[in-house]
Protein backbone atom coordinates (compact mmCIF):
# COMPACT_ATOMS: atom_id res chain seq x y z
CA UNK A 1 0.00 0.00 0.00
CA UNK A 2 1.62 3.33 -1.00
CA UNK A 3 2.20 6.24 1.14
CA UNK A 4 -0.53 8.48 -0.88
CA UNK A 5 -3.43 5.51 -0.20
CA UNK A 6 -2.53 5.09 3.73
CA UNK A 7 -3.28 8.89 3.48
CA UNK A 8 -6.54 9.04 1.57
CA UNK A 9 -7.88 6.27 4.10
CA UNK A 10 -6.48 8.73 6.84
CA UNK A 11 -8.30 11.53 5.27
CA UNK A 12 -11.46 9.72 4.74
CA UNK A 13 -11.58 8.13 8.19
CA UNK A 14 -11.40 11.43 9.55
CA UNK A 15 -14.06 13.23 7.17
CA UNK A 16 -16.72 10.51 7.23
CA UNK A 17 -17.55 10.85 10.94
CA UNK A 18 -17.35 14.56 10.70
CA UNK A 19 -19.75 14.73 7.73
CA UNK A 20 -21.76 12.57 10.16
CA UNK A 21 -21.42 14.65 12.87
CA UNK A 22 -22.34 18.19 11.52
CA UNK A 23 -25.51 16.22 10.05
CA UNK A 24 -26.79 15.37 13.43
CA UNK A 25 -26.33 18.48 14.52
CA UNK A 26 -28.47 20.04 11.54
CA UNK A 27 -30.81 17.35 12.35
CA UNK A 28 -30.60 17.76 16.27
CA UNK A 29 -31.31 21.92 15.56
CA UNK A 30 -34.37 21.25 13.08
CA UNK A 31 -36.06 19.43 16.13
CA UNK A 32 -35.24 22.00 18.65
CA UNK A 33 -36.84 24.45 16.60
CA UNK A 34 -39.80 22.47 15.53
CA UNK A 35 -40.74 20.85 19.18
CA UNK A 36 -43.36 22.98 20.88
CA UNK A 37 -42.11 25.73 23.52
CA UNK A 38 -42.32 24.95 27.31
CA UNK A 39 -45.38 26.70 28.88
CA UNK A 40 -44.00 29.19 30.90
CA UNK A 41 -46.59 31.50 32.69
CA UNK A 42 -45.71 35.09 33.07
CA UNK A 43 -45.43 36.36 36.68
CA UNK A 44 -47.52 39.36 37.48
CA UNK A 45 -44.75 42.02 38.16
CA UNK A 46 -44.87 44.72 41.26
CA UNK A 47 -44.12 47.30 38.91
CA UNK A 48 -45.34 48.03 35.59
CA UNK A 49 -44.56 51.21 35.02
CA UNK A 50 -40.76 52.10 34.43
CA UNK A 51 -38.63 55.20 33.05
CA UNK A 52 -36.03 54.98 30.46
CA UNK A 53 -34.09 57.83 28.86
CA UNK A 54 -37.03 60.11 29.94
CA UNK A 55 -39.73 58.37 28.52
CA UNK A 56 -42.52 56.12 31.02
CA UNK A 57 -42.63 52.63 29.52
CA UNK A 58 -45.13 49.65 30.22
CA UNK A 59 -43.62 46.08 31.10
CA UNK A 60 -47.38 44.26 31.02
CA UNK A 61 -50.01 44.31 29.26
CA UNK A 62 -53.03 41.99 29.35
CA UNK A 63 -54.17 38.55 27.77
CA UNK A 64 -57.03 36.67 27.82
CA UNK A 65 -59.74 33.60 27.10
CA UNK A 66 -62.73 33.48 25.68
CA UNK A 67 -65.79 33.36 27.93
CA UNK A 68 -66.64 30.38 29.49
CA UNK A 69 -69.74 29.15 31.75
CA UNK A 70 -70.16 28.44 34.87
CA UNK A 71 -71.60 25.37 36.04
CA UNK A 72 -75.31 25.69 37.84
CA UNK A 73 -74.57 28.91 36.36
CA UNK A 74 -76.05 31.31 33.16
CA UNK A 75 -72.82 33.39 34.27
CA UNK A 76 -69.93 33.23 32.14
CA UNK A 77 -65.79 34.38 33.24
CA UNK A 78 -63.12 35.26 31.31
CA UNK A 79 -59.61 34.76 32.32
CA UNK A 80 -57.30 37.78 32.37
CA UNK A 81 -54.10 37.03 32.33
CA UNK A 82 -50.59 39.05 32.06
CA UNK A 83 -48.45 39.80 28.89
CA UNK A 84 -44.88 40.50 29.18
CA UNK A 85 -43.68 43.04 26.07
CA UNK A 86 -39.85 41.70 25.60
CA UNK A 87 -39.66 45.45 24.55
CA UNK A 88 -41.83 47.71 27.15
CA UNK A 89 -43.77 49.90 25.58
CA UNK A 90 -44.09 54.00 25.13
CA UNK A 91 -46.85 55.91 26.98
CA UNK A 92 -46.64 59.72 25.92
CA UNK A 93 -48.57 61.06 28.58
CA UNK A 94 -51.31 58.81 31.64
CA UNK A 95 -54.58 59.72 29.19
CA UNK A 96 -52.74 57.23 27.46
CA UNK A 97 -52.28 54.41 29.61
CA UNK A 98 -55.08 52.55 28.32
CA UNK A 99 -54.00 52.54 24.68
CA UNK A 100 -50.94 50.84 25.77
CA UNK A 101 -53.13 48.24 28.01
CA UNK A 102 -53.69 46.06 24.66
CA UNK A 103 -54.70 42.29 25.06
CA UNK A 104 -54.60 39.61 22.96
CA UNK A 105 -57.17 37.36 22.58
CA UNK A 106 -56.25 34.03 23.24
CA UNK A 107 -58.43 30.65 22.74
CA UNK A 108 -60.10 28.70 25.85
CA UNK A 109 -57.83 25.62 24.69
CA UNK A 110 -54.79 27.83 25.43
CA UNK A 111 -53.05 27.24 29.15
CA UNK A 112 -53.96 29.83 32.02
CA UNK A 113 -51.05 30.31 34.13
CA UNK A 114 -50.94 32.72 37.00
CA UNK A 115 -54.82 35.47 36.46
CA UNK A 116 -54.64 38.97 37.03
CA UNK A 117 -58.16 39.04 37.49
CA UNK A 118 -61.11 37.21 36.61
CA UNK A 119 -64.37 39.01 34.62
CA UNK A 120 -68.03 37.93 35.26
CA UNK A 121 -70.39 38.45 32.92
CA UNK A 122 -74.40 37.85 32.81
CA UNK A 123 -76.65 35.29 30.21
CA UNK A 124 -76.36 38.05 27.81
CA UNK A 125 -72.11 38.38 27.81
CA UNK A 126 -72.71 41.69 30.26
CA UNK A 127 -70.36 42.78 32.05
CA UNK A 128 -71.38 42.10 36.09
CA UNK A 129 -68.16 42.74 38.19
CA UNK A 130 -64.35 41.51 38.46
CA UNK A 131 -63.08 38.99 41.29
CA UNK A 132 -60.48 41.92 42.63
CA UNK A 133 -60.00 45.06 42.66
CA UNK A 134 -56.08 45.48 43.05
CA UNK A 135 -53.25 44.06 41.92
CA UNK A 136 -53.00 40.23 42.51
CA UNK A 137 -51.96 37.06 41.42
CA UNK A 138 -54.65 33.85 41.11
CA UNK A 139 -53.08 30.90 40.63
CA UNK A 140 -55.96 28.04 40.88
CA UNK A 141 -59.14 28.40 39.73
CA UNK A 142 -61.40 25.21 41.03
CA UNK A 143 -65.24 25.28 40.12
CA UNK A 144 -66.87 21.90 40.72
CA UNK A 145 -68.80 20.60 37.68
CA UNK A 146 -70.84 17.66 37.16
CA UNK A 147 -71.31 14.86 34.44
CA UNK A 148 -72.66 16.39 31.42
CA UNK A 149 -75.33 13.33 31.11
CA UNK A 150 -76.67 14.03 34.86
CA UNK A 151 -78.84 16.35 35.92
CA UNK A 152 -77.21 19.51 37.09
CA UNK A 153 -75.63 19.74 40.81
CA UNK A 154 -77.90 22.39 42.38
CA UNK A 155 -75.61 22.63 45.37
CA UNK A 156 -72.37 23.96 43.69
CA UNK A 157 -72.58 27.44 44.93
CA UNK A 158 -69.22 28.56 45.17
CA UNK A 159 -65.82 29.26 42.82
CA UNK A 160 -62.61 29.03 45.20
CA UNK A 161 -59.38 30.44 44.27
CA UNK A 162 -55.35 30.89 45.63
CA UNK A 163 -55.11 34.23 45.76
CA UNK A 164 -51.63 36.35 46.28
CA UNK A 165 -51.88 39.96 46.92
CA UNK A 166 -48.03 40.51 48.10
CA UNK A 167 -44.95 39.84 46.94
CA UNK A 168 -43.94 37.99 50.14
CA UNK A 169 -40.15 37.22 48.96
CA UNK A 170 -39.49 40.48 47.96
CA UNK A 171 -38.31 39.68 44.52
CA UNK A 172 -40.37 42.24 42.52
CA UNK A 173 -42.71 39.80 40.94
CA UNK A 174 -45.48 38.05 42.47
CA UNK A 175 -45.37 33.87 41.75
CA UNK A 176 -45.83 30.21 42.95
CA UNK A 177 -42.84 31.29 45.30
CA UNK A 178 -44.95 33.99 47.15
CA UNK A 179 -47.86 33.38 49.82
CA UNK A 180 -51.47 32.47 48.55
CA UNK A 181 -53.93 32.33 50.61
CA UNK A 182 -57.94 30.38 49.66
CA UNK A 183 -61.17 32.33 48.75
CA UNK A 184 -64.03 31.32 47.73
CA UNK A 185 -66.84 33.68 46.29
CA UNK A 186 -70.39 33.11 45.09
CA UNK A 187 -71.19 31.71 41.51
CA UNK A 188 -71.12 35.42 39.84
CA UNK A 189 -68.36 36.57 41.61
CA UNK A 190 -70.10 38.07 44.78
CA UNK A 191 -68.75 37.90 48.16
CA UNK A 192 -65.31 36.84 48.11
CA UNK A 193 -64.29 36.27 51.40
CA UNK A 194 -60.58 34.65 52.44
CA UNK A 195 -60.77 31.22 54.18
CA UNK A 196 -57.11 30.47 55.25
CA UNK A 197 -54.10 33.02 56.46
CA UNK A 198 -50.77 31.76 57.40
CA UNK A 199 -51.25 28.34 55.99
CA UNK A 200 -49.61 26.69 52.57
CA UNK A 201 -52.29 25.23 50.41
CA UNK A 202 -51.51 21.74 49.28
CA UNK A 203 -54.99 21.18 47.74
CA UNK A 204 -58.68 21.90 48.72
CA UNK A 205 -62.30 20.57 47.73
CA UNK A 206 -65.96 21.26 48.02
CA UNK A 207 -67.57 18.42 50.02
CA UNK A 208 -70.96 17.47 51.67
CA UNK A 209 -73.05 18.56 48.71
CA UNK A 210 -70.60 21.90 48.61
CA UNK A 211 -71.76 22.77 52.32
CA UNK A 212 -67.90 22.68 52.87
CA UNK A 213 -64.09 23.19 51.91
CA UNK A 214 -61.88 20.18 52.73
CA UNK A 215 -58.41 21.54 52.98
CA UNK A 216 -54.82 20.10 53.41
CA UNK A 217 -52.25 22.18 54.27
CA UNK A 218 -48.97 22.97 56.13
CA UNK A 219 -48.12 25.66 58.28
CA UNK A 220 -46.09 29.12 57.22
CA UNK A 221 -43.17 28.62 59.24
CA UNK A 222 -39.56 28.86 57.52
CA UNK A 223 -38.32 25.02 57.89
CA UNK A 224 -37.33 22.96 54.78
CA UNK A 225 -40.14 21.53 52.88
CA UNK A 226 -39.54 17.89 53.78
CA UNK A 227 -39.91 18.67 57.72
CA UNK A 228 -43.04 20.02 56.95
CA UNK A 229 -46.22 18.17 58.66
CA UNK A 230 -49.64 17.82 56.27
CA UNK A 231 -52.62 18.99 58.62
CA UNK A 232 -56.29 18.79 57.51
CA UNK A 233 -59.38 21.38 58.11
CA UNK A 234 -62.45 21.86 56.96
CA UNK A 235 -64.33 25.08 56.58
CA UNK A 236 -67.93 25.07 56.88
CA UNK A 237 -69.07 27.77 54.07
CA UNK A 238 -72.70 29.01 55.92
CA UNK A 239 -71.21 29.29 59.31
CA UNK A 240 -67.18 30.88 58.00
CA UNK A 241 -65.88 28.70 60.80
CA UNK A 242 -62.67 26.84 59.77
CA UNK A 243 -62.51 22.99 61.64
CA UNK A 244 -58.79 21.97 62.45
CA UNK A 245 -58.93 18.25 62.35
CA UNK A 246 -56.21 17.62 65.30
CA UNK A 247 -57.15 13.87 65.78
CA UNK A 248 -55.76 13.41 62.42
CA UNK A 249 -52.49 15.57 63.79
CA UNK A 250 -52.54 13.54 66.86
CA UNK A 251 -52.78 9.92 65.34
CA UNK A 252 -50.07 10.69 62.64
CA UNK A 253 -47.65 12.23 65.22
CA UNK A 254 -48.25 8.68 67.42
CA UNK A 255 -47.29 7.27 64.39
CA UNK A 256 -43.91 9.03 64.18
CA UNK A 257 -43.53 7.55 67.67
CA UNK A 258 -43.04 3.83 66.10
CA UNK A 259 -40.35 5.32 63.93
CA UNK A 260 -37.94 5.98 67.01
Amino acid sequence: MTKFIKTLIIINGLIVPLVLLIFLGIIIQESIRNSPKRFDPDPIRTVNLITKDGDTLVTQGLRYQDPETVYNSTNFIINVMPKTYDKPRKIESESSIKAYRQVEMMGSHEPTGYLVNILFLDANYNYIRRLVDKKASIEQVTIPTGNDRQKVDTTVRNIGYLIAYEDSNNDKIIDWNDDYDLYISDLDGKNLFQITRERDIIGFEFINQHNDVFISYTDREDIRDEYKITKFAIFNIKTRQLRELTTIDKALRDVQKILK
